[in-house]
């Protein structure tokens, strides 16, 4: 993602503070507000083992680096189906262009039909072959067969409904021991199949690559992180479901510590989580 220049007055939380370089160095944890003629920031080392605040003059700009929200789902057919649509409407201008085409504009050689031949007028008769009888011990033109009557039998059409396959249940003891810290460049991660942290607190995988129930893990079911910055004890108090997939990140009602992601159809559902 590109790093954008705004006012220091426009940071948010879990933005990310860039160097002179454009390299993101610091998330936004709070911004604490104006005071005289400074903006303080409360921030965190990109690992979140460190808490520093961070001043900057009214009226300054600041370099950050804003994540969206991650597409969890299957990509859409739209683009393509649209540009076939185009592919083909292209074609075919082209060709009631050629078509249209006087014919004396026409360089290609011409093709003169072959005199009209009457098959009654010359004589000459089609070839009919004469079809012979099969022999086969297994058919009886006269009726069914009967070691089909006798010893075989049609199975019946199943009654029974197929199969559905529903979306996976969370397991009963949910420990999370390996994911990617993607901060910046989640969407490659994820589209890699990892389950993948970023904006700091979310942990988000495509729902086709078996994180399904990343979204529907019951309210106070307890979720253990093993290791990395998210590591610790969390139990589930909510959750949340936007109908889009991508654009900003919404709002998590109750200031969650840890955020499951996944697409459910055309929208995205959370699992939101407290330390406990």
């Amino acid at each position: 993602m590109d790093a954008i220049t705004i006012p220091a007055a426009s940071i948010r939380p879990d933005d990310l503070l860039c160097n002179a370089f454009g390299s993101p160095c610091a998330r936004v944890a709070d911004v604490i507000g104006t005071e005289g003629s400074c903006v303080w920031v409360s921030a965190y080392t990109l690992g979140g083992d460190c808490w520093f605040p961070v001043t900057y003059d009214v009226g300054e700009d600041a370099t950050v680096i804003r994540e969206g929200l991650a597409i969890t789902g299957r990509p859409s057919k739209t683009p393509i189906r649209a540009a076939a649509t185009v592919a083909g409407v292209a074609t075919a201008v082209a060709l009631s262009v050629v078509l249209s085409m006087p014919a004396d504009d026409d360089p290609s050689p011409r093709m003169t039909p072959a005199p009209y031949f009457s098959r009654t007028s010359s004589g000459v008769e089609p070839y009919r072959p004469t079809p012979e009888p099969r022999t086969t011990t297994h058919t009886n033109r006269g009726g069914v067969r009967k070691a089909l009557a006798e010893k075989e039998r049609i199975a019946a059409p199943s009654t029974t409904p197929t199969t559905r396959h529903p979306i996976p249940k969370p397991p009963a003891d949910i420990r999370i021991s390996f994911y990617r810290d993607c901060t910046g460049h989640a969407q490659e991660c994820i589209d890699a199949g990892a389950l993948t942290m970023y904006a700091g607190k979310i942990l988000a995988g495509h729902n086709y690559d078996g994180y399904q129930w990343l979204s529907r893990v019951p309210v106070g079911r307890t979720v253990r992180v093993i290791s990395g910055p998210l590591a610790g004890t969390y139990e589930v108090y909510g959750h949340l479901r936007v109908g889009r997939q991508g654009g900003s990140i919404p709002t998590f009602p109750g200031a969650p510590e840890l955020v499951l992601q996944t697409c459910e159809g055309s929208g995205t559902g959370f699992s939101l989580l407290r330390r406990s």
